[in-house]
Protein backbone atom coordinates (compact mmCIF):
# COMPACT_ATOMS: atom_id res chain seq x y z
CA UNK A 1 0.00 0.00 0.00
CA UNK A 2 1.62 3.59 -0.72
CA UNK A 3 0.46 6.91 -1.11
CA UNK A 4 -2.00 7.64 -4.06
CA UNK A 5 -3.27 10.34 -5.97
CA UNK A 6 -5.76 12.70 -5.19
CA UNK A 7 -7.84 14.30 -8.09
CA UNK A 8 -10.51 17.30 -7.11
CA UNK A 9 -12.87 19.21 -9.15
CA UNK A 10 -16.12 20.84 -8.47
CA UNK A 11 -19.18 19.00 -10.22
CA UNK A 12 -19.41 21.39 -13.51
CA UNK A 13 -15.66 20.78 -14.12
CA UNK A 14 -16.06 16.58 -13.34
CA UNK A 15 -18.53 16.30 -15.18
CA UNK A 16 -17.15 17.40 -18.47
CA UNK A 17 -13.79 15.91 -17.46
CA UNK A 18 -15.26 12.81 -17.42
CA UNK A 19 -17.44 13.40 -20.49
CA UNK A 20 -14.06 13.30 -22.37
CA UNK A 21 -12.10 10.86 -19.85
CA UNK A 22 -15.00 8.02 -19.63
CA UNK A 23 -13.57 5.62 -16.98
CA UNK A 24 -12.30 7.31 -13.95
CA UNK A 25 -10.70 4.37 -12.76
CA UNK A 26 -7.98 4.95 -15.56
CA UNK A 27 -6.87 7.67 -13.26
CA UNK A 28 -5.83 5.36 -10.41
CA UNK A 29 -2.50 5.63 -9.23
CA UNK A 30 0.02 4.86 -6.00
CA UNK A 31 3.42 4.66 -5.26
CA UNK A 32 5.52 3.87 -1.72
CA UNK A 33 6.36 7.30 0.16
CA UNK A 34 9.64 5.78 -0.17
CA UNK A 35 9.95 5.93 -3.65
CA UNK A 36 8.33 9.83 -3.89
CA UNK A 37 10.83 10.84 -1.62
CA UNK A 38 14.36 9.17 -3.85
CA UNK A 39 11.99 10.33 -7.40
CA UNK A 40 12.22 13.94 -5.21
CA UNK A 41 16.02 13.74 -4.99
CA UNK A 42 16.61 11.67 -8.33
CA UNK A 43 14.40 13.01 -10.89
CA UNK A 44 16.33 16.36 -10.92
CA UNK A 45 19.75 14.63 -11.87
CA UNK A 46 18.04 13.56 -15.12
CA UNK A 47 17.13 17.22 -15.52
CA UNK A 48 13.58 17.69 -14.98
CA UNK A 49 12.67 20.70 -13.17
CA UNK A 50 8.90 20.38 -12.20
CA UNK A 51 7.77 17.05 -11.35
CA UNK A 52 10.48 16.33 -9.03
CA UNK A 53 8.46 18.86 -6.73
CA UNK A 54 5.34 17.05 -6.85
CA UNK A 55 7.01 14.17 -5.29
CA UNK A 56 8.94 15.73 -2.07
CA UNK A 57 6.81 16.08 0.50
CA UNK A 58 8.92 19.48 1.82
CA UNK A 59 8.25 21.38 -1.39
CA UNK A 60 7.11 24.49 -0.20
CA UNK A 61 6.14 26.91 -3.63
CA UNK A 62 7.76 30.05 -3.62
CA UNK A 63 10.76 28.94 -0.98
CA UNK A 64 12.91 27.27 -3.08
CA UNK A 65 13.65 29.77 -6.44
CA UNK A 66 15.24 27.61 -8.70
CA UNK A 67 13.55 27.12 -12.55
CA UNK A 68 10.87 24.68 -11.70
CA UNK A 69 9.81 26.87 -8.87
CA UNK A 70 9.53 30.07 -10.38
CA UNK A 71 7.92 28.55 -13.33
CA UNK A 72 5.71 26.66 -10.63
CA UNK A 73 5.06 29.87 -8.60
CA UNK A 74 4.30 31.95 -12.30
CA UNK A 75 1.04 29.98 -12.65
CA UNK A 76 0.14 29.42 -9.31
CA UNK A 77 0.60 25.91 -9.69
CA UNK A 78 0.79 24.74 -6.36
CA UNK A 79 0.07 26.09 -2.98
CA UNK A 80 0.13 24.67 0.58
CA UNK A 81 -3.23 23.53 2.46
CA UNK A 82 -3.74 21.92 6.12
CA UNK A 83 -6.87 20.21 7.49
CA UNK A 84 -7.73 19.48 10.86
CA UNK A 85 -4.06 21.02 12.30
CA UNK A 86 -2.16 18.23 10.03
CA UNK A 87 0.63 19.44 8.54
CA UNK A 88 0.32 21.44 5.17
CA UNK A 89 0.39 19.33 2.06
CA UNK A 90 0.90 20.86 -1.62
CA UNK A 91 -2.18 20.91 -3.61
CA UNK A 92 -1.52 21.22 -7.50
CA UNK A 93 -3.56 23.19 -9.24
CA UNK A 94 -4.44 22.28 -12.72
CA UNK A 95 -2.69 25.18 -14.13
CA UNK A 96 0.68 23.61 -13.73
CA UNK A 97 -0.71 21.27 -16.29
CA UNK A 98 -0.84 23.86 -19.01
CA UNK A 99 3.16 24.57 -18.73
CA UNK A 100 4.74 23.45 -21.64
CA UNK A 101 7.71 22.44 -19.11
CA UNK A 102 5.43 20.35 -17.83
CA UNK A 103 3.95 18.66 -20.80
CA UNK A 104 7.59 17.98 -22.34
CA UNK A 105 8.48 16.42 -18.50
CA UNK A 106 5.45 14.09 -18.98
CA UNK A 107 5.79 13.28 -21.85
CA UNK A 108 9.65 12.23 -21.95
CA UNK A 109 8.48 9.83 -19.29
CA UNK A 110 5.90 8.25 -21.48
CA UNK A 111 8.71 8.17 -24.23
CA UNK A 112 11.93 7.24 -22.79
CA UNK A 113 12.90 4.59 -19.90
CA UNK A 114 13.62 7.61 -17.35
CA UNK A 115 14.70 5.38 -14.16
CA UNK A 116 18.08 3.22 -14.49
CA UNK A 117 19.91 1.08 -11.81
CA UNK A 118 21.48 4.16 -10.30
CA UNK A 119 17.57 4.69 -8.63
CA UNK A 120 17.23 1.19 -7.56
CA UNK A 121 20.10 1.26 -5.91
CA UNK A 122 19.53 4.63 -4.29
CA UNK A 123 16.14 3.25 -3.49
CA UNK A 124 18.20 0.02 -1.70
CA UNK A 125 20.12 2.30 0.12
CA UNK A 126 17.24 4.28 1.95
CA UNK A 127 14.88 1.03 2.89
CA UNK A 128 17.96 -1.47 3.30
CA UNK A 129 18.89 -4.42 1.35
CA UNK A 130 16.99 -6.36 4.26
CA UNK A 131 13.80 -4.14 2.81
CA UNK A 132 14.46 -4.13 -1.21
CA UNK A 133 16.63 -5.42 -3.63
CA UNK A 134 18.03 -3.39 -6.83
CA UNK A 135 17.21 -5.48 -9.91
CA UNK A 136 15.74 -5.59 -13.11
CA UNK A 137 12.39 -6.38 -12.33
CA UNK A 138 12.42 -3.63 -10.13
CA UNK A 139 13.41 -0.95 -12.29
CA UNK A 140 11.44 -1.99 -14.98
CA UNK A 141 8.25 -1.99 -12.45
CA UNK A 142 8.97 1.09 -11.17
CA UNK A 143 9.71 2.86 -14.80
CA UNK A 144 6.12 1.22 -15.59
CA UNK A 145 5.00 2.98 -12.68
CA UNK A 146 6.08 6.36 -13.13
CA UNK A 147 5.04 6.35 -17.31
CA UNK A 148 1.54 5.23 -15.75
CA UNK A 149 1.58 8.61 -13.56
CA UNK A 150 2.97 10.48 -16.55
CA UNK A 151 -0.27 8.79 -18.88
CA UNK A 152 -2.81 10.04 -16.29
CA UNK A 153 -1.27 13.59 -15.96
CA UNK A 154 -1.19 13.31 -19.43
CA UNK A 155 -5.10 12.37 -20.05
CA UNK A 156 -5.80 14.90 -17.63
CA UNK A 157 -4.09 17.64 -19.66
CA UNK A 158 -5.84 16.11 -22.80
CA UNK A 159 -9.14 16.70 -21.33
CA UNK A 160 -8.29 19.78 -20.30
CA UNK A 161 -7.59 20.70 -23.40
CA UNK A 162 -10.69 19.22 -24.71
CA UNK A 163 -13.09 20.83 -22.51
CA UNK A 164 -12.10 24.39 -22.71
CA UNK A 165 -12.25 23.68 -26.61
CA UNK A 166 -15.96 22.12 -26.31
CA UNK A 167 -16.60 25.43 -23.53
CA UNK A 168 -15.52 27.56 -25.86
CA UNK A 169 -17.86 26.26 -28.76
CA UNK A 170 -20.66 26.63 -26.75
CA UNK A 171 -19.85 30.53 -25.73
CA UNK A 172 -18.75 28.75 -22.15
CA UNK A 173 -15.92 29.84 -19.48
CA UNK A 174 -12.92 28.97 -21.70
CA UNK A 175 -11.46 27.40 -18.55
CA UNK A 176 -11.73 24.57 -16.40
CA UNK A 177 -9.95 23.90 -12.78
CA UNK A 178 -9.15 21.04 -10.43
CA UNK A 179 -6.57 20.23 -8.17
CA UNK A 180 -4.34 17.48 -7.61
CA UNK A 181 -2.14 15.87 -4.87
CA UNK A 182 -0.19 13.09 -3.36
CA UNK A 183 -1.23 12.93 0.57
CA UNK A 184 1.54 12.17 2.53
CA UNK A 185 1.05 9.82 5.96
Amino acid sequence: MGEYLVIRADLLAAADMLEVLGDPKLLSWEEDSHCLDVLARWLPKKGFKILPKLFDASYRPGMVKDDGDRLITSVGGCHLRSEDGEEPIQIWNSSVLELPQMRQELKRIIEERIIDMSFEEELERELGEAYYKANEKALESDNENLRNLARILMKLVESMDQVINNRKKKGGPPFVDFEFYIPRY
